[in-house]
């Protein structure tokens, strides 16, 4: 019997706005929204996984609270790759494959010649 290991789902961007910004700073969605210049709509669909993060998003919410533009990139790339891959399963099983992946030290051989 083969053994499937599920992948955990990734924090998602709203989890970690709301878990460290709104709750922890006590910061509104009305606040976040009006020093972000954008709707509260916006911000409500982040929170709650419905609007994807965009880069756009991600230099806004940076600027405005003082963090990195790749933490909220990378927090939606990681749940964009799990759901994908969630999507894809089966058929990623069936694709062919055309080149096995290249290791570390393949890469090393072949720069230093």
């Amino acid at each position: 019997m083969t053994e499937v290991r599920r992948e955990a789902r990734p924090v998602t961007p709203g989890e970690a706005l709301r878990e460290d910004i709104l709750d922890g700073l006590g910061v509104t969605q009305d606040r976040l929204a009006s020093a972000m210049r954008v709707s509260r709509l916006t911000v409500n669909e982040i929170l709650n996984a419905k609007r994807a993060l965009t880069a756009e998003m991600a230099l806004r919410l940076s600027h405005v609270l003082g963090t990195d533009p790749d933490y909220w990139l990378n927090l939606q790339r990681d749940l964009d790759l799990f759901r994908a891959r969630g999507k894809l399963a089966d058929e990623l099983e069936s694709l062919e494959i055309i080149r096995q992946s290249v290791g570390r030290d393949d890469v090393l051989r072949r720069s230093l010649g």
